[in-house]
């Protein structure tokens, strides 16, 4: 077989509009696991808004978090390779974005944090409430951002957004111009903050010299900027149909979007 493993964003590429798996996705990727394909969820969610998917396809593999700040064993419930900020650069980060007045997310060892509730995290709640208990991700409203940080054993990522787009442009140069973070764009209106060097790439790069697998033996799949590091790595990087056209060039070819079947379509032609 010429690939061995296949990595996956999640959002806008495995997941549906509606936060969903494809029920023909769901047997796909089970019928390529049965064959000793290994399947990777490579995202720029907390662990505990991976697990839900992790669950749901039966994986053994550890998944790659937060752009590649940690890999996350889920049987050992434990990080593994983390790359964190230290708690002066969680709060220099802070700092920046209360200058640009912007919202974000703080991604801990424990959980996602939040302080104001905004338009995309309503829909998440939404997906949230859905779930059982047991499935359910780990956010919680938080009076101070300061206090999180001092308390956090690991600060992983900042998820900043506005709709104030040109605001959050000069932010991320702000961001940039620090030399010791990386910020890449998970959405039109979202800005993920991490340590330099944290990206799904160099995540999926780790993950495969743990696994002795070549990158060259890896198919990934994705849809947005923050995936461009590992469509340029891997062996076949496949764009979907809603990305970009600069994501798109970036990958060997594409399919169609992420609300069609055309993962498993695909998967069919490269393992069935």
């Amino acid at each position: 077989m010429k690939y061995k493993a296949v990595a996956f964003d999640m959002d806008g590429t495995l997941l549906t509009t509606d936060r969903l798996l494809l029920p023909e996705t769901v047997e796909m990727i089970k019928k390529i696991s049965s064959k000793g394909v290994k399947v990777i969820l490579v995202s720029g969610r907390h662990h505990s808004a991976i697990y839900p998917y992790y669950y749901q396809l039966q994986l053994s593999t550890p998944a790659i978090c937060c752009n590649g700040t940690y890999l996350y064993d889920f049987e050992k419930q434990q990080s593994l390779a983390a790359k964190p900020m230290t708690k002066d650069q969680a709060r220099t980060l802070l700092n920046l974005v209360h200058q640009f007045g912007i919202n974000t997310l703080i991604y801990t060892d424990r959980m996602m944090t939040y302080e104001v509730l905004d338009d995309h995290l309503e829909g998440f709640f939404k997906w949230v409430h859905s779930l059982p208990d047991f499935l359910q991700p780990k956010i919680g409203k938080v009076e101070s951002f300061e206090n999180i940080i001092e308390e956090a054993k690991a600060v992983y990522k900042f998820a900043t957004s506005s709709d104030n787009i040109p605001l959050l442009q000069e932010f991320s140069k702000s961001v940039d111009a620090l030399g010791c973070f990386s910020c890449e764009w998970s959405w039109f209106n979202r800005a993920d903050v991490a340590i330099k060097g944290n990206t799904k790439g160099n995540g999926l790069s780790h993950w495969a010299d743990l696994e002795n697998i070549k990158l060259s033996e890896i198919v990934a799949f994705g849809d947005s900027y923050n995936d461009i590091s590992m469509l340029s790595i891997a062996g076949l990087g496949i764009a979907m149909g809603n990305a970009d056209e600069e994501v798109k060039a970036q990958a060997n070819y594409a399919i169609g979007d992420n609300n069609s079947p055309s993962i498993a379509a695909e998967l069919e032609k490269l393992f069935l």
